[in-house]
């Protein structure tokens, strides 16, 4: 199934004539209105902040059954802690905020993004998914080319961990198929009628297969995230 949707959904630069929001809605009903929408969205905002339980409840309750969220690794993780065993702790923190919407299925990855200076490391890589609390769905968005090889791959295909195609207009998006889901993250600034329909191949290809693919085009306060997204429902019918 395509779960299909953006990076974020309570920006109030996305509030008003002619944007995604209308005029009127008040903040607390974005996320309502944004589940009409779309049936997936993902959760940055993570990345600064550990999930409180009353906001994870917020999450729970404000959306609907078939929804999905993901959610990326606080920093401490990824950026300060860069994948070492002893921040696990704080994985294991995460995901037990997140338990109840695992528990309601509506937790569809936790993904780590890792810095750009950050090298290949395959020792700590292991180390790091071997450690990781099980039972619950995690993708890694690697950002530096060393990491973009065969062994990296079969790590990530050992213990069942997603490959994030992180789409850039420097860094085309890998795509390896590495978890039980797809994971895309669509970051360029515009992207032609091609270029979707070729995304769209891949997609199809793993839904035709029995995954679920999660695609998440970019948040810019500015910016429209939304016409892509429809242009990729669209091509994908």
């Amino acid at each position: 199934m395509l779960y299909l949707g953006l990076s974020g959904y309570s920006y109030k630069p996305w509030q008003g004539e002619g944007r995604f929001y209308p005029p009127e809605l008040k903040q607390k009903d974005f996320l309502r209105y944004y589940s009409e929408r779309y049936n997936a969205v993902e959760m940055d905002g993570t990345w600064y902040r550990m999930p409180s339980e009353s906001a994870v409840q917020v999450w729970l309750n404000g959306s609907p059954e078939k929804f999905r969220f993901t959610f990326k690794a606080h920093r401490d993780i990824t950026h300060l802690g860069r994948l070492k065993a002893d921040r696990l702790p704080s994985v294991k923190f995460m995901v037990d905020r997140l338990e109840p919407l695992r528990k309601a299925g509506k937790l569809a990855a936790v993904f780590m993004q890792l810095p750009p200076n950050f090298k290949r490391n395959d020792d700590r890589l292991r180390d790091f998914l071997a450690g990781l609390p099980p039972g619950y769905p995690y993708a890694i968005e690697f950002r530096n080319e060393t990491w973009f090889v065969p062994e990296v791959e079969a790590l990530l295909r050992e213990f069942n961990v997603t490959w994030v195609g992180w789409d850039t207009d420097d860094v085309p998006g890998q795509r390896r198929d590495t978890g039980a889901f797809l994971y895309a993250r669509m970051r360029r600034e515009n992207y032609t009628d091609d270029q979707l329909k070729d995304w769209a191949g891949w997609f199809q290809k793993a839904i035709d297969a029995g995954k679920d693919c999660y695609v998440f085009f970019k948040h810019e306060d500015e910016g429209s995230p939304w016409i892509d997204a429809e242009r990729l429902r669209k091509i994908m019918g």
